[in-house]
This record gives structure tokens, C-alpha cells and sequence, in this order.
């Protein structure tokens, strides 16, 4: 008697189970936790370090050998190890002492010293002490000034063009006073103030040189920066005082280039300092005024 043939689509009684435990073709046999390939240590569509761990790999051919204990015991220290630092993540308690959410601190306020905000510098600073030796040149084109406000920090600037009085009619002399006042709301300048005062020394060469010293009655640490040139280098052809109180800097730069037939003395440093100093109190406080 012969078998019937079965009809197509219906199980043969006679065909093997599928193996579980058989990889299909072309399949990555899955790796031991924490070797997987791939650039975060696992296979596209295998759970991460916070899932399920992979499935086992298919058992070796052959008789089976009973896995010792202590690889057991390695195992579930690895996956215990990944569920710890996963709900570490997920918290945020990693790398806090205390435990908690590690939530930040909230921003420091900007100090400001109760300075404010003016467009024109120039408004607020009137120079009576460089009055004493020079005229504000008259000419339009010789007084420049802006104001900017932005998010982080706000400037405000001021530049005069100054004569001698005693200077001859064809004298090319030209000198300058630059202001400039920074009100800084996002950084703290403190840090990074001196530091960049001093820094003008390094920029010192062979027909020129910076000298930075420390001023004391000016904000909350003030320095004055003399440029010298000439082979004696006493030849003072330009000056900063610089000053700095909370998040408010403001800085006032005198500079001076003579012609070599002018009638008029130039200023000794002495001098110089003194009007910057008167200058620059008169400004800073018509910045708490205004």
C-alpha cells in the first residue's frame, strides 16, 4: 500500500522540528555582553546595555560539558554592572555625592556696580584733565562714538582727536583719547583682567616696550600700561589706564605721535597718569548718574 503524497502547504508528519538553537544564513552569531561589534559595542537591533541581554549563542556540537560556576557568577556581575550604570543615566546620579537629581545651580547675577548703560560715552566724559594742556579738536570728523547692546555684553566708545595749543599751524602732531566702557552679563571678568593687562609686556620689542603696573583707588583693581619707544625708551607715546569693578570694565587710552619740528612740550608720564586718572573718575562716575 502506498503513502498518499501530501498536499502542498500541510506539515509532514515525518519532517524534523526546526532547531532553535540554528543561526540562519549569513546571521553575526550574537557575541558575549559587552563584545559586540559595531561603534557602541553591539549588533543593529540587539538590545543596548540598559535592555535585555542577548540571546545565548547556539550550544557546540557534540557532548556538552557543564559550565563551571564561577563563569555564572562573571556573568551575572556583568549584567548586574549594566543595569546599575544604566539607572545611574537615567536618573542623573552619576558622579553626585549627595545622591540627588544633580540638577545645576542657578547662573551668577551679573555685578554691575551700579553702573549704567549709555550710548554715547562721550556724553559722560567731558576730559577737564586733558583740558589743562590740550583743545578738544572742533572738527566733526574728529570725535567717534557708538553704543552696543547685545545679549552677553554691552559696549559703549568714545575717541577724540586733541591739539596743543602750542603747537605751530602746520604741525603734524596727532593724539587720541579712546574710551571704552564693557558691561559684561554673561562672564565674570575678574578671572582674566589682570592677566590681560599684563600681557601687553610680552608684546615689548627692540624700538618699542610695555610696561604694566598695578593702580590702587580705581574700582576693584585697576593697572596702567605705559608704551615707551626711543633707544632710552622714555619717550612716552602712549598710555592705558585700565580699570575694573564687579562685571563693569572701563578703560581710557591716551596716545601721542609728535612731529619732529614741533615748538610744544609733550607731557611727562607723571602727567599723563594724573589725566587719565582725573578723567577717568569723572566718567565712571557719570556712568552711576546717568
Amino acid at each position: 500500500m502506498s503513502i498518499p503524497n501530501s498536499q502542498p502547504n500541510q506539515p509532514n508528519p515525518y519532517q524534523q522540528p526546526p532547531n532553535p538553537y540554528q543561526q540562519p544564513p549569513g546571521a553575526v552569531p550574537p557575541q558575549p555582553y559587552g563584545q559586540q561589534p559595531g561603534p557602541y559595542g553591539q549588533q543593529p537591533g540587539q538590545p543596548g546595555p540598559y535592555g535585555q541581554p542577548p540571546a545565548p549563542p547556539a550550544p557546540p556540537s557534540g557532548p556538552r560539558k557543564p559550565t563551571p560556576g564561577w563563569v555564572w557568577g562573571i556573568g551575572g556581575i556583568v549584567v548586574a554592572s549594566a543595569l546599575w550604570a544604566g539607572a545611574l543615566f537615567a536618573t542623573g546620579n552619576l558622579g553626585s555625592d549627595s545622591g540627588s537629581s544633580g540638577s545645576s545651580s542657578e547662573d551668577a547675577k551679573p555685578d554691575l556696580a551700579g553702573y549704567q548703560y549709555t550710548k554715547d560715552l562721550c556724553d559722560v566724559s567731558p576730559l577737564d584733565g586733558f583740558k589743562k594742556k590740550y583743545e578738544i579738536d572742533s572738527d566733526s570728523t574728529s570725535t567717534t562714538n557708538y553704543g552696543s547692546q547685545q545679549k552677553g555684553l554691552d559696549q559703549s566708545y568714545c575717541s577724540r582727536k586733541l591739539k596743543d595749543p602750542k603747537a605751530g599751524a602746520g604741525s603734524y602732531s596727532s593724539i587720541y583719547v579712546y574710551s571704552t566702557a564693557e558691561w559684561h552679563k554673561a562672564t565674570d571678568p575678574e578671572g582674566e583682567f589682570a592677566s590681560e593687562q599684563k600681557a601687553f609686556e610680552d608684546q615689548s620689542q627692540k624700538t618699542y616696550s610695555y610696561k604694566t603696573k598695578a593702580v590702587s583707588g580705581l574700582g576693584d583693581e585697576a593697572f596702567l600700561v605705559t608704551e615707551t619707544s626711543g633707544t632710552s625708551k622714555k619717550d612716552v607715546n602712549g598710555m592705558t589706564l585700565a580699570v575694573r569693578e564687579g562685571w563693569f570694565t572701563f578703560q581710557m587710552h591716551w596716545s601721542s605721535y609728535a612731529g619732529t619740528d614741533e615748538k610744544s612740550e609733550p607731557p611727562t608720564a607723571a602727567e599723563v597718569e594724573e589725566m587719565l586718572k582725573t578723567d577717568t573718575r569723572t566718567t565712571m562716575d557719570g556712568l552711576k548718574k546717568s
